[in-house]
């Protein structure tokens, strides 16, 4: 587990006596796709650190709807403030694609936060990277039309929307893989992505933001 941890960014500037302190109070866990890692509600008793897989934040309105939150790809915290602040989650998490969790016992990895000023920071900056998100997707949902969406989506995330599924794109702008796979054309078409989706010209582009 130690090799594991050492590969991850949250941990790669820890010694090896450091590394052993979270291998201690940590479990490494695999979900199948459509696991719940946990429901809305659940008090958490563990940090939840994705090391590899696909997973989702969501929350279902009043007519049933989900709204998707956040989705998670690659090595990443999830819901952290809950943990750290100790209220239940304020939505659900289920893996989209088969998953490897870290589950960091709580209350332990608490007491390491307030003495490694490096994994400190490092959570920190989690934790921010997690609020501009919200922000821009709170920006996007209620202010944004459709084509707006996906060009302040490039704009603010040009190398995540390259290497994202298109699906998962459409899924965090709700929108339909079609309405965003026309959308896509019509930026092809003006030249300011290319197929591979490279950004070609960020002020054509920012002509659909500013308005």
């Amino acid at each position: 587990m130690i090799q594991q941890l050492q590969k991850l960014d949250l941990f790669n500037t820890l010694n090896n006596n450091e590394l052993e302190q979270i291998v201690k109070i940590s479990t490494i866990k695999n979900f199948q796709k459509d696991n719940i890692v946990f429901y809305e509600g659940d008090t958490p008793e563990y940090f939840y650190l994705l090391i590899d897989g696909f997973a989702k934040v969501y929350k279902v309105d009043p007519k049933g709807t989900e709204i998707v939150l956040h989705n998670f790809v690659g090595t990443t915290l999830i819901a952290e403030m809950a943990s750290i602040e100790g209220f239940n989650f304020p939505a659900t998490c289920i893996c989209v694609e088969d998953s490897t969790f870290a589950l960091i016992k709580k209350d332990e990895f608490l007491k390491i936060l307030q003495t490694n000023a490096k994994i400190s920071f490092k959570v920190t900056k989690s934790l921010t990277k997690k609020i501009k998100g919200m922000d821009g997707l709170l920006n996007r949902s209620l202010i944004f039309d459709a084509t707006t969406k996906v060009a302040s989506y490039i704009h603010d995330n040009p190398e995540v929307f390259k290497n994202k599924k298109n699906k998962i794109i459409a899924t965090e702008l709700h929108m339909t893989p079609e309405t965003l796979s026309r959308i896509l054309k019509k930026l092809k078409d003006l030249k300011i992505i290319d197929k591979e989706h490279n950004l070609l010209n960020k002020d054509k582009l920012e002509m659909f933001i500013n308005f």
